[in-house]
């Protein structure tokens, strides 16, 4: 009787497809201020790549990292097809990177001529200038929803000293000075 709980029923688990609306997610997630990286992939001759928040470390042992890209994201075939991606964390200058990454319809090499580009292992366009790049193998690809979920074990890296561009309510933001 000591550990009984009486008059409480025991929690249950949301229904499949939860009860909340794709409008109600998708603001409660633009309060979340995430850094702002570009994906690049190479493949077949054809660069190209788009901006994307939803990246994090997934695993350092093997260094991994995790991205989420929308499966309609012309870019993604090219990963698709080689097997490789690089994600540039932007520095807070670099917005006009972001920018032209996040511009529907505009060619991968048109994309490119901002900024300056290098490879590192994979022959994927890295960023110069970025505040961290991960030239990345694809480990395992996962389609969840809308999305293709890509776990990238990390072949190659850089960093730079400066302050990440961040993106919160729809716009690019920075960090505010001390």
């Amino acid at each position: 009787m000591g550990d009984e709980v009486t008059g409480s029923a025991t929690p249950q688990p949301p229904e499949a497809g939860g009860t909340i609306s794709a409008e109600e997610y998708t603001l409660a997630m633009r309060r979340v201020v995430s850094p702002v990286a570009v994906i690049t992939a190479a493949h077949g001759g054809e660069r190209n790549g788009l901006t994307a928040t939803a990246i994090c470390s997934a695993t350092t042992e093997p260094p991994t990292v995790l991205v989420c890209i929308n499966r309609e994201a012309s870019a993604l075939r090219l990963v698709d097809g080689a097997g490789s991606f690089a994600v540039n964390f932007l520095s807070e200058t670099q917005s006009d990177i972001a920018r032209a990454f996040s511009t529907r319809g505009l060619a991968g090499e048109t994309r490119l001529r901002l900024g300056s580009w290098t490879t590192l292992v994979t022959g994927v366009p890295v960023l110069t200038g970025a505040v961290s790049t991960f030239d990345c193998v694809v480990a395992e690809s996962i389609p969840v929803g809308t999305h293709q979920i890509l776990l990238g074990r990390v072949v190659g890296v850089t960093s730079g000293e400066d302050s990440a561009l961040l993106y919160r309510d729809g716009f690019f933001r920075r960090v505010a000075p001390e």
